[in-house]
């Protein structure tokens, strides 16, 4: 696993898995259309949707990190999004199996699960979320990534690839997570999002413990922090804003996530370093 393709390396989160990388000996190399604020690392620019760029910048590589897609829906519209982010992602694995790459890791999202932005309200089955949880998406964004882990589970049928699609929360950039006080004051902001999260250095880790992970086939996991964005214990505000959602483990305590990473930590050792509780006291 020596040479590394970055998709979306000039992003912040790509900024970061790069580094990650960087630090444990890969060579790597950064595909983005806009280019790279610092070269830490070689780039190319390339277009993903182009499934002839793709395909010359996959050539003898090892493995691919997947970040290259618009990040929420609104950004641009709704057929864009949803066109980009899912162009993007069967030309990555279209190319990567043409390729004989032998590991893609792709950036999937819990906004998949159809909540985060919901356009009518929906309550989910139980919480924490896990991923036997069905996904009901109704904006573009989440579509694009259901439709995504579906591709990686049509190649993985069709080729020798370890595909890991990896669920993010909201990404957290802020090193001292000073943000995270203001939102102690109201939990009732994005409730799709139930309370999750992840620290973009865990994010990072997760990608490289993924691509790192030998195996043959598709698997999504989910990759959050374990405990919630607020102090407040989680089974209150689980009463208070769902109060007809049932509790799926009831040995959880305090203020638990309201996604399940239990099976990241299974298959990749994934265990979250930065919490907020580390750094505001």
């Amino acid at each position: 696993m020596a040479k590394i393709v970055v998709t979306g390396g000039s992003g912040m989160l790509g900024r970061e898995v790069i580094r990650e990388l960087l630090a444990h000996g890969r060579e790597v190399l950064s595909l983005d259309r806009a280019a790279p604020k610092n070269d830490i690392c070689p780039s190319r620019i390339v277009d993903l949707t182009h499934p002839e760029e793709v395909a010359r910048a996959l050539s003898s590589t090892d493995g691919v990190i997947h970040l290259g897609a618009y990040q929420a829906p609104g950004i641009v519209s709704d057929p864009e999004t949803f066109g980009n982010n899912v162009t993007a992602s069967y030309n990555v694995l279209d190319a990567a199996a043409a390729n004989g790459v032998g590991r893609v890791v792709l950036a999937s999202s819990t906004a998949a699960f159809g909540f985060l932005y919901a356009r009518k309200p929906i309550a989910p089955d139980y919480l924490p979320l896990d991923e036997l949880h069905p996904c009901r998406p109704q904006d573009p964004y989440a579509l694009s990534k259901v439709v995504a882990e579906t591709t990686a589970d049509a190649f993985a049928r069709l080729s020798d690839m370890a595909i890991y699609s990896l669920r993010f929360p909201g990404v957290n950039f802020e090193p001292d997570f000073r943000g995270f006080a203001e939102r102690f004051q109201d939990p009732g902001v994005k409730l799709g999002r139930f309370w999750s999260y992840i620290d973009v250095r865990d994010a990072a880790a997760a990608c490289r413990l993924a691509l790192e992970k030998p195996g043959r086939g598709h698997e999504t996991l989910i990759v959050a922090a374990p405990t919630s964005t607020v102090a407040e214990p989680t089974d209150e505000l689980l009463r208070r804003y769902f109060p007809g959602v049932k509790k799926a483990r009831a040995e959880l305590r305090g203020n638990w996530s309201g996604v399940d990473s239990a099976r990241a930590r299974e298959v990749l050792g994934f265990q979250a370093q930065h919490v907020w509780e580390k750094y505001l006291r």
